[in-house]
């Protein structure tokens, strides 16, 4: 039997190029979170008898992000006290903002506030048609869920991570 020693790195004490290979295998398996993300925006559509349809969401390049929304055509017909009725219990809000106490009604977990959030800010600015306040609830989730997404490659949400599963690599990038 032969003892071999090596040195042993914290994410934090990598340099550079080591860092990008660790990010980039992060990269390569995906946005952790985007079970969690899409589920919310599927349950919001849901709550107004419509459905999250044919979508490709990339929570790094937005401009990439294709989806439908599909509102069936009764919906249409709902009145002012059905739709408010629907809007309210989506949780409670912040009557001067308008944003949410953080009920998370819906998946139970924080995207739901951020959908939420742009269909009630939209609702309260005068708009009533269900798909364009489902577009402006999938814009302002869309933004929580970049942010997020970006975060968990950054430098800090990755020390965060590496830290909370005691990960250490070799000086090269690779996890040991």
């Amino acid at each position: 039997m032969r003892l071999k020693e090596i040195e042993v790195y914290k994410f934090q004490e990598l340099s550079e190029k080591a860092k990008n290979k660790f990010r980039d295998s992060e990269l390569e398996i995906g946005y952790f979170r985007c079970d969690e993300a899409i589920n919310s925006i599927k349950k919001l559509a849901e709550h107004f008898n419509s459905e999250l349809k044919n979508y490709s969401i990339d929570f790094l390049d937005g401009y990439r992000n294709e989806y439908l929304i599909d509102v069936p055509s009764y919906m249409e017909d709902v009145t002012e006290e059905e739709l408010k009725s629907l809007v309210d219990s989506l949780g409670k809000y912040n009557k001067d903002t308008f944003k949410g106490l953080g009920d998370c009604v819906l998946a139970g977990v924080c995207f739901d506030e951020d959908a939420i959030d742009g269909l009630r800010i939209a609702y309260f600015n005068g708009i009533r048609d269900i798909k364009t306040l489902l577009e402006r609830a999938f814009d302002s989730w869309y933004k929580s869920a970049n942010a997020d997404a970006e975060y968990q490659i950054s430098d800090e949400g990755l020390t965060e991570l590496c830290e909370a599963n005691e990960y250490e690599f070799l000086s090269n990038g690779d996890l040991i």
